[in-house]
């Protein structure tokens, strides 16, 4: 059974980097700065629900020093005042596209003043979101069932890092194990996640 209510967000299928396939929608995408900042939006209103999802389940971010010592934790929490206009009650009930083009809702960014600072990449930023979503929903606290999800996940949305390390690529040298780069991804997300609470997202 899932934690999470939120869903992954789709993404296409892994593709050798070396043959040239870009869809037209790839093609369209930087044509206008309403583009560009649609993309944004459409990340920042994904990473708001699962913010809100795991408000809910009073989730905490820890920071570990040190042989894994608890030094803190931080209770995942939207900050509503921030956004009150966002009509964040109903939010879960939506998808993008209805929650983008109604109530004047697009705007919000620009009226509200929400920023967004140069950071991850796209793509990076959907990975994250979904190998946080797919670990969370299906650890076990087994040991070895756990390494396993993080070599599963790492094939879906990392196929060519995968492919280099299981089959002891020159370049996989330098590469972490499978759950240290899901653990990373984990981590990068949660940082997107607590900046999103307060109204800040990292520009595509």
């Amino acid at each position: 059974m899932s934690v999470l209510s939120v869903k992954t967000i789709p993404t296409r299928n892994w593709k050798n980097r070396n043959i040239d396939v870009v869809t037209e929608r790839d093609k369209g995408r930087k044509q206008s700065q309403q583009k560009v900042d649609e993309r944004i939006h459409y990340l920042w209103f994904h990473y708001l629900k699962l913010a809100l999802n795991l408000e809910q389940l009073n989730y905490n971010v820890e920071k570990r020093g040190g042989r894994g010592k608890l030094i803190s934790q931080t209770m995942v929490k939207v900050n509503k005042s921030i956004y009150k206009k966002w009509d964040l009650n109903r939010l879960s009930e939506k998808s993008f596209r209805e929650w983008y083009d109604g109530e004047g809702h697009r705007n919000l960014f620009t009226e509200g003043k929400f920023i967004h600072s140069k950071g991850s990449q796209y793509h990076s930023l959907v990975k994250r979101y979904n190998v946080f979503i797919e670990f969370l929903n299906r650890k076990t606290g087994d040991y070895d069932k756990d390494m396993q999800l993080c070599e599963d996940i790492m094939k879906k949305y990392q196929k060519e890092r995968f492919d280099q390390i299981k089959r002891d690529d020159p370049r996989s040298k330098n590469l972490k194990p499978f759950n240290e780069r899901i653990h990373k991804d984990i981590k990068e997300c949660e940082k997107t996640i607590l900046a999103v609470c307060e109204g800040k997202f990292p520009k595509e």
